[in-house]
């Protein structure tokens, strides 16, 4: 059963029992009101009569007979006795068969149930006012309602109200089924675009408008959805690349071992293919463990140990490990504080090796010179990383981070990438652009509190 059909019909089944509930109530009450409003109209009109005719010097006269009648002309049920004195009836419009009835009633003074107002009689139950005349007790104007009609009255309007209250059922059903179409429809559209992702065809996912929490989620799917492509294509990418990157090394290492074996190289020859195989062997042992580091880094949780530790001191330790590199490459490194010396909290074997990747890739591109500043802020501290070479290509720029994407005079290519993964998961972040002038700028945005505390 699809969605929109539950929700209508739990939408349905609730007002169909607030409907019986609400109609349940109004037919019960219904009755006593009915009654209550009869007995203050016979009353009203009763005593009204009896105000006229209240002289006790005088006779009732005929006219006054007709006032009377004419006065509940317009409800046909109501019975009329007027008694005088010695039970002697005056005036009736009860048929003479229930006459007797009523005057031995009048005598037990009436069989009533709880409500006073309600006498039995016969076989019929009664709204009974019983008002007194020319100011004695013993002379009464008796008026009287069949409960009868009441219910009838009480029946017809209780269908009335039922059908209205049906009516405006099925059109809130109705109402409500638009509705939950119209809710539901960016669900379902959703779902086929799921599936998509369930097949792997990331690129095909579109963007499904809707309002509220299912825009929400359709925003989610969506980016979900474009970073799952983005992922599959740098892992294709990071195959093609790291084969390409182990295939080179292997290739020299065969070559290298087979013509030793068979003879080929002898000698210094021999000698040379051995020291070539002991590179080649090294730097297959670096792409490797770079590898694995890459790897770790993304998947394991408890990699990282944070402590407090001074920026400066950490960007000297990994200027001084990076001196023999300089002094050989006759670069410069020049150290600038904006601020106070921030206090990172950071894990400084990890930070070491980013700031020694970061800044071994400035040596590699700096023509003389390479200035790093370090500035502090209320939550982070930024490092900036400030070479003099030819900067940065601008089709490579977006791509600087990814595994195995290199620049002129790179090297493995997963150097960027294992900083950026050290950085983001040390709870920071890293952005490259070009200067001004010339030369490329890393900035590096480093916290100065726990993640709970900022």
């Amino acid at each position: 059963m699809s969605l929109q059909l539950r929700i209508t019909l739990m939408f349905g089944l609730l007002l169909l029992v607030l409907t019986s509930i609400s109609a349940s109530l109004i037919h019960s009450f219904l009755l006593d009101n009915l009654i209550e409003q009869q007995k203050n109209e016979l009353v009203l009109k009763g005593q009204t009569w009896i105000d006229k005719n209240n002289n006790p010097t005088e006779s009732i006269q005929p006219e006054s007979i007709a006032e009377l009648t004419r006065l509940f002309v317009s409800n046909r049920k109501v019975e009329i006795l007027l008694l005088g004195k010695k039970k002697k009836v005056l005036y009736t419009t009860l048929p003479s068969s229930n006459l007797n009835q009523w005057l031995d009633a009048l005598e037990r003074k009436a069989e009533k149930r709880k409500d006073k107002n309600i006498w039995i009689v016969g076989d019929d139950d009664y709204v009974v006012v019983n008002l007194p005349f020319k100011n004695d007790e013993k002379q009464r104007l008796i008026l009287s309602s069949p409960v009868r009609g009441l219910k009838d009255v009480r029946l017809e309007l209780t269908q009335n109200i039922i059908i209205v209250l049906l009516i405006g059922a099925v059109s809130t059903i109705l109402l409500s089924f638009f509705m939950t179409k119209s809710m539901v429809r960016p669900l379902n559209q959703l779902v086929k675009e799921i599936k998509k992702v369930q097949f792997r065809r990331f690129s095909e996912v579109r963007h499904i408008p809707a309002r509220g929490e299912i825009a929400e989620v359709s925003e989610r799917v969506y980016s979900m959805a474009q970073e799952l492509d983005r992922f599959h294509e740098i892992q294709r990418q990071f195959l093609q690349n790291a084969s390409h990157e182990l295939k080179t090394p292997l290739m020299s290492i065969q070559g290298y071992a087979e013509g030793i074996r068979d003879g080929i190289f002898t000698d210094k020859s021999a000698e040379q293919g051995l020291d070539v195989i002991v590179a080649e062997t090294n730097r297959l042992k670096h792409i490797v463990t770079d590898i694995i580091l890459l790897a770790k880094l993304e998947s394991e949780e408890d990699l990282f140990h944070p402590s407090f530790y001074s920026a400066s001191e950490l960007v000297s330790k990994a200027v001084e490990r990076l001196h023999p590199l300089t002094f050989q490459q006759n670069v410069t490194i020049t150290v600038r504080s904006l601020s106070t010396d921030p206090i990172l909290y950071v894990d400084e074997g990890k930070i070491l090796q980013a700031l020694l990747n970061i800044v071994g890739n400035a040596l590699r591109h700096a023509d003389e010179h390479i200035e790093i500043r370090i500035d502090g802020g209320k939550r982070h501290a930024i490092i900036e990383v400030i070479d003099d070479g030819e900067g940065i290509q601008q089709d490579l720029l977006p791509h600087l981070f990814h595994r195995f994407v290199k620049g002129k005079n790179g090297d493995v290519g997963l150097g960027l990438a294992i900083s950026r993964a050290i950085i983001e998961r040390s709870g920071g972040a890293i952005d490259v652009r070009n200067g001004t002038v010339a030369g490329a700028v890393f900035r590096l945005t480093l916290p100065l509190h726990p993640p709970t505390q900022s």
